[in-house]
């Protein structure tokens, strides 16, 4: 081969990589593509370990054998969606563990946890015969105090009062939601999640929060922002792993998350945005 012919086939092999790792960095999206990759977000409560969640849920365990079956179920109905790529809520940054998991339970060496991520990602996955689970949380908290509400309020008495009264409201409001998941299988609790007045009011709770603050002191706003920014984040780390207009991507999260993550997903423009009721529901 000529010095030159050399060169050559060396520039296209370099100009492929660099396409290829800018693609891995802004995804394969266009909000002018006749054909777009499809977005389903399942909104969920945390069937097991919560983290720093305010209200946690009170759901009988999802290990129980009644459980399982209607987790059997819900697998079913959602491999009717075709999903190309599970996306989960855990941090990128712990990838390289979940995908570890998850190759141990193909391999028989791992026991399910009752979360979520277990549960309906991993099982669902394995079912389509994927190799592949995809982190795409992130939630980074800012050190700056004028972003940490809670602290700020129980330093003033008035805020403090109100903070509490929205924490009761908030437990007695949890505590009903809870009853009535308790009440209905796996996939009529998904189904109660996921409808539009129940979505709209998971999101609303925020902007109480955003009250808290004296004069120029915007605490409750400077944490709802970071709410805001940090589901714009998690749909950046989708867009990162969509690499073709023909995936089809699903998305099981946490119900707080439903709103922002589907109203960002649409405004974009970047996909087909889908409903997960399509698919839970009885036609």
């Amino acid at each position: 081969m000529k010095l030159c012919e050399r060169f050559s086939w060396l520039s296209v092999c370099v100009l492929f990589c660099q396409v290829s790792a800018v693609n891995a960095q802004v995804g394969i999206v266009d909000s002018n593509a006749k054909v777009k990759p499809t977005f389903v977000l399942l909104g969920t409560y945390h069937m097991g370990s919560e983290g720093n969640n305010v209200f946690k849920s009170d759901v009988d365990e999802v290990t129980s054998p009644k459980r399982q079956k209607q987790i059997v179920d819900l697998i079913e109905k959602l491999k009717k969606y075709k999903p190309t790529k599970i996306a989960i809520e855990c941090d990128t940054e712990y990838d390289a563990k979940f995908q570890e998991n998850y190759d141990n339970y193909l391999t028989g060496e791992y026991v399910l946890s009752e979360n979520e991520r277990d549960q309906i990602g991993f099982r669902l996955a394995n079912e389509l015969g994927q190799k592949k689970i995809y982190c795409v949380d992130w939630g980074i908290f800012p050190e700056d105090p004028l972003y940490w509400y809670e602290p700020y309020a129980e330093k003033d008495q008035e805020l403090n009062r109100f903070l509490n009264g929205l924490r009761e409201k908030g437990k007695k409001d949890n505590d009903a939601k809870n009853k009535e998941l308790r009440s209905l299988s796996i996939i009529d609790q998904l189904i109660f999640l996921n409808q539009p007045d129940q979505i709209e009011k998971a999101h609303q709770a925020y902007f109480d929060i955003m009250r808290i603050g004296r004069g120029d002191e915007y605490v409750g706003a400077n944490y709802l922002s970071w709410w805001y920014g940090r589901n714009m984040k998690i749909l950046v780390r989708i867009i990162r792993i969509t690499e073709s207009p023909n995936d089809r991507i699903l998305v099981i999260y946490g119900a707080g998350h439903n709103k922002l993550l589907t109203q960002f997903a649409t405004e974009s423009g970047f996909y087909n945005v889908e409903s997960p009721l399509k698919f839970l529901q009885k036609k």
